[in-house]
């Protein structure tokens, strides 16, 4: 169907694919859904903060953590990740108990960084080579739901209900990314029969960070996302105004304000309970320049508050009982917890210097707590290669 500049062909495929297990021994690096690699942990007491630490992965492969704003723990002691273990880098369910890995698809060419899961329909939506997948964690039935025919997925998202997906997208993909400024726009797909529709105004800015609620399916957010000009020669820079929001069928929506002066705001997410957004922020001009913080408001910007941590862009994210923070500090070195009431800090743990290089996404730590709020998982390659890792933790503070 064609909508404008955009076509979109509308294509449900299910592989079929036999379900084995096999060691490493008879079949080497050789991937393919259901095999089981064996496992590489290792765990030890860290002398610095004396906490556990689990390192799942070992150097010979690179793996790494979903992005920290994705649900990623199918239950308390799975957990899904990237690995480039059988070529191209593709998913697998990774134990933490035993320390095996289930190779969960078989893509010959790289999966993105643009995923989406949701533990209730017990799916992952993943893009490959222009295609959105969704994976169903149990059977690994694996489906096309759409192929982008004429236009880049900057970011997609599924609305709780399972009924749309939601993707921002460069209408004027004949300009290169490093001068066209769209315009850019965010549109809905019906999961079901195909329907696209535009829900936001055309933007002169680059939209990324799509993010649906998780609990209200009318809402979602997304980011007016900014460009370092080591990744770009073209408009690079702050952005004025970080956080906006939509509603599903295009009728209300526009920027989380207020964003008061001088500050930058990333790294937004969804609490699990869907009544606030979480973000970091550092003031970059005025009188406060250099202080850094992390906050959270109303998805409408309302009910603002902040802490003031040195946690720089840090990727953060709130537990379930929405008094747990975990986040990077000191320059993105050591992951910490804190234990939180409003803008009031009761407890600060520091849990391990994880290093991390900070050089490309998978050696970004993204951490996520697990349901039960035993451990943290969280990715670095302090080693010289990108590892997943997880440190235990306490919540009785």
């Amino acid at each position: 169907m064609n909508w404008g500049n955009i076509t979109v062909t509308i294509i449900v495929v299910v592989f079929t694919q036999n379900i084995l297990v096999a060691s490493d021994k008879n079949y080497k690096d050789k991937g393919y859904v259901g095999k089981v690699w064996f496992s590489e942990k290792t765990t030890w007491i860290d002398e610095e903060y004396g906490n556990e630490i689990t390192k799942w992965t070992s150097d010979k492969y690179r793996s790494w953590p979903l992005y920290f704003n994705v649900e990623s723990f199918v239950d308390d002691n799975n957990v899904i990740i990237y690995s480039n273990r059988s070529g191209a880098t593709n998913l697998f369910l990774l134990n933490l108990v035993d320390g095996t890995m289930t190779q969960m698809t078989n893509e010959t060419k790289d999966i993105s960084g643009k995923t989406w899961y949701i533990r209730k329909y017990k799916t992952i939506w993943y893009e490959v080579d222009n295609c959105i997948h969704s994976l169903n964690t149990e059977t690994f039935e694996n489906r096309i739901v759409m192929r982008e025919d004429s236009m880049k997925i900057e970011s997609f998202t599924i609305t709780a209900d399972n009924k749309y997906l939601v993707f921002a997208t460069n209408k004027n993909p004949d300009f290169s990314e490093n001068c066209s400024t769209g315009p850019y726009a965010v549109f809905r797909y019906d999961l079901k029969d195909g329907n696209i529709k535009q829900i936001t105004p055309d933007y002169g800015f680059i939209i990324s960070h799509v993010q649906a609620n998780p609990t209200d399916v009318n809402i979602i957010s997304y980011a007016w996302q900014h460009r370092y000009r080591k990744e770009s020669n073209g408009i690079v820079g702050n952005t004025p105004i970080r956080i906006w929001w939509v509603n599903i069928n295009g009728t209300d929506g526009g920027p989380v304000v207020p964003q008061e002066f001088g500050i930058h705001r990333t790294h937004e997410f969804w609490t699990y309970d869907g009544k606030r957004i979480g973000y970091s922020a550092r003031y970059k001009f005025g009188e406060k320049k250099g202080k850094q913080f992390l906050g959270s408001c109303s998805p409408d910007g309302s009910d603002n508050f902040m802490f003031e941590v040195p946690v720089g862009p840090a990727h953060s994210q709130i537990y379930k009982d929405n008094r747990h923070w975990v986040a990077d500090q000191n320059n993105g070195m050591i992951l910490t917890m804190w234990t939180f009431d409003r803008d009031k800090i009761l407890n600060e743990e520091k849990l391990f210097r994880h290093n991390s290089s900070w050089n490309d996404q998978p050696s970004h730590p993204h951490p996520h707590f697990s349901p039960e709020g035993t451990k943290i998982i969280f990715g670095t390659d302090r080693t010289g290669t990108p590892c997943v890792y997880t440190v235990k933790i306490n919540m009785q503070n």
